[in-house]
């Protein structure tokens, strides 16, 4: 039934919540999104969160615990000064805020030094307080996955690179520098480790604290180096060794002469441990074969206890050197980092892919959610409930599903029944509004009512099983890069092929002639059709192709438009799917739309701007050049269209003739999704790929 809300008494609907976040303002301190509801002010345009998000490395200060440095994939460098429950960002002066790596001085913690993604290093002096380039000497747009200072003398300074010119192929272009000067300048001390033709790279770097001049590098995929005279010569240490899929090494710092080892691998065999300073290894993964681990933590106070960030078991542990393991925790998150505060053996941060910082106080046990100030994270849509104008959900690639009863002011989780947190997109029933979907990655179809405490509860029989998803990022997202492309690529040779799991879901729409129709995308298997709601699904064409976008004809519901990763072709049906055309335009389509004041017609985003296709002709009508990521047409304004772009959001107010900016706020952003508020077409959510959603509210 449609929202019907006075607008007059919006104002004093909302006196009592406004009065009540002010007090919770002024008493916590804690900084929180500057968001109210539209009507009580003008101009009321603002972030509203989630908070979380991508959360790549995390470091403690190592004289001051309560200074915390997280370092995010997409905005920036955030620092906490009460131990990681509080954060703000520290950017000044950092021009790429994809950050792969962190370190600090041991011995002046105010020196920071972050390695970015296709930008080399950046430096400060001043606790993050100011950045600068620093990384005269690297290969051009160095990918720098790993810093490692010298103990014992901090002005010598070890990163370990990839390029980017070859495209992620072959040759990779891995190099190892060293800086003698705090970064100043670098050096090449490693490449061509695997041949000219291959050049792999290393994930992590480590100084041995107590020998210095020894170095030790995890490679992808050549297994172990090792240099003994800091850093000039190098050689591999496999014997024993498997699985050469390297993302972590680390050291314990009890030992010396040999110094004992562990060996955190990707693919097959999880961990490996040496006693003899890497002279020779054994599997130390009693408990967690086949373990995807990206990173590794040793309790310097017990050193016999070790964790594991996992992208497929969440964190893992041990408490006798590696004999046995066992589960810690988040297990429905894909682990990046983990940091144990200095001079505490409970006290964990862990940073997640897409599900921000949790925080551990009791070595694991028990985890909660460590977000706030943090504005990372990656909504793929959102849903405004028909009945509150502050009730909002919104789908988190990472986190599952939030939801929030007051704006975007705060948010919980509404996961209980979803088996995926990685969730492409929400879709609301147009006949049955309480009625949301939720599409995942890796876990099928889910559906969910919101006038009841069920949760969510899986349905879609006939839809098709793998052995295998990719992960389901819009066709620009950062993340649709090689390296994580191949992470969940070297993931699918461990599932085997016995072990079926859901096809990625992209895309859903209901047909707007007929409520009972709807039709839906899949990663690698073609459309899917159902004709009850969701409750069965059909084939319906395209089979063995990535559907990345599906639109339906606003009156025949047997016309439907798709998107696929096939570029410069999008597929047309006029029979339900049975049969499918292609309609050529040289241009890649990233978005697609239709609207009832323009039967008949499809609107178009592409590489090359919006056109519009009717009656097999395809006109460009705006923004030429500028990749359109994102469509959303008002049904209640005729005319009124906005769209997403890779560097912020526009509007049209005649059916895409000319367009304005929407808000400087978001000028340089990729926008993903756009919801229009059905009830006042001025108010829009923009879901970003890096800083949650933008609420903005446009005077027409």
């Amino acid at each position: 039934m449609p929202r019907k809300i006075n607008r007059l008494l919006i104002p004093l609907i909302l006196t009592i919540p406004l009065i009540f976040g002010a007090v919770i303002i002024s008493v916590s301190g804690a900084p929180i999104h500057n968001f109210f509801f539209p009507l009580i002010s003008d101009d009321l345009s603002a972030w509203i969160g989630p908070y979380g998000g991508y959360v790549v490395t995390t470091v403690f200060d190592p004289i001051n615990p309560q200074v915390v440095y997280a370092g995010t994939w997409g905005s920036g460098v955030y620092k906490s000064a009460d131990g990681g429950l509080s954060w703000q960002p520290i950017n000044q002066g950092l021009s790429n805020y994809y950050i792969n790596s962190f370190s600090i001085d041991p011995v002046n913690p105010t020196i920071l030094y972050a390695g970015t993604y296709k930008d080399q290093v950046f430096k400060s002096k001043d606790g993050g307080e100011n950045w600068s380039w620093s990384g005269s000497g690297m290969q051009d747009q160095a990918i720098v996955y790993t810093i490692a200072i010298d103990p014992l003398s901090s002005s010598t300074i070890y990163a370990g690179t990839r390029g980017v010119s070859n495209n992620g192929q072959y040759p990779w272009n891995g190099v190892i520098y060293k800086s003698v000067n705090a970064g100043n300048t670098w050096q090449a001390v490693l490449s061509d480790v695997g041949g000219t033709d291959h050049q792999d790279w290393a994930y992590h770097l480590v100084v041995n604290p107590s020998a210095h001049n020894t170095i030790y590098a995890a490679f992808h995929e050549h297994g172990p180096y090792r240099s003994l005279d800091s850093g000039n010569s190098w050689s591999p240490i496999r014997e024993g060794i498997e699985d050469l899929t390297g993302r972590a090494i680390l050291i314990d710092p009890e030992t010396s002469n040999p110094s004992t080892l562990y060996y955190g691998v990707w693919r097959y065999d999880s961990v490996y441990k040496s006693t003899d300073g890497g002279d020779s290894w054994l599997l130390s993964n009693n408990g967690i074969y086949y373990t995807h681990v990206f990173g590794m933590v040793i309790d310097r106070l017990l050193t016999d206890t070790i964790y594991l960030a996992t992208f497929n078991h969440g964190v893992l542990k041990t408490m006798d050197g590696g004999e046995t393991w066992d589960p810690a925790g988040l297990q429905d998150d894909k682990i990046y980092t983990l940091v144990i505060k200095p001079g505490s053996s409970k006290d964990l941060l862990a940073g997640t892919y897409g599900d921000g910082i949790y925080r551990s106080s009791d070595g694991g046990v028990k985890w909660q959610q460590s977000n706030t100030g943090i504005d990372n994270a990656n909504p793929t849509s959102v849903i405004i409930s028909p009945t509150n104008p502050l009730k909002l959900y919104a789908s988190i690639y990472g986190a599952g599903v939030l939801q929030t009863a007051v704006g975007g002011h705060t948010w919980d989780e509404m996961n209980t029944g979803l088996g995926d947190k990685f969730v492409s997109s929400l879709i609301q029933d147009p006949a049955h509004p309480e009625l949301i979907y939720a599409l995942t990655n890796q876990s099928g179809l889910y559906r969910n009512n919101l006038n009841t405490s069920t949760g969510w509860v899986s349905l879609g029989e006939g839809l098709p099983l793998s052995s295998f998803n990719p992960p389901a990022y819009t066709a620009d997202h950062p993340f649709a890069t090689f390296e994580m492309q191949e992470f969940e690529a070297a993931a699918a040779q461990i599932t085997g092929t016995n072990q079926l799991t859901n096809v990625s879901l992209q895309a859903m729409v209901f047909s707007p002639s007929d409520p009972q129709i709807a039709y839906l995308g899949t990663l690698g298997a073609g459309v899917y059709q159902t004709t009850d709601a969701g409750t069965t699904w059909q084939p319906a064409g395209l089979e063995g192709q990535s559907i990345l976008n599906l639109a339906v004809d606003t009156v025949d519901s047997d016309i439907v438009y798709a998107s696929t990763d096939i570029s410069g072709s999008l597929k047309i049906s006029f029979n339900g799917g049975d049969v499918w055309e292609d309609s050529k335009l040289p241009a890649i389509f990233y978005s697609l739309a239709t609207t009832p004041a323009l039967p008949g017609s499809l609107y178009a985003g592409t590489s090359q701007g919006i056109y519009r296709y009717s009656a097999g002709n395809w006109n460009l009508i705006g923004l030429e050049g500028r990749a359109i990521t994102a469509l959303s047409i008002s049904a209640a304004r005729p005319g009124l269209i906005y769209a997403g772009t890779t560097a912020g959001a526009y509007y049209s107010l005649d059916f895409g003739l000319t367009w304005k900016p929407v808000d400087q706020n978001i000028a340089n952003l990729t926008i993903q999704y756009i919801r229009i508020d059905p009830v006042y077409p001025n108010w829009a959510y923009f879901c970003t790929t890096t800083h949650g959603i933008y609420f903005a509210s446009l005077r027409f």
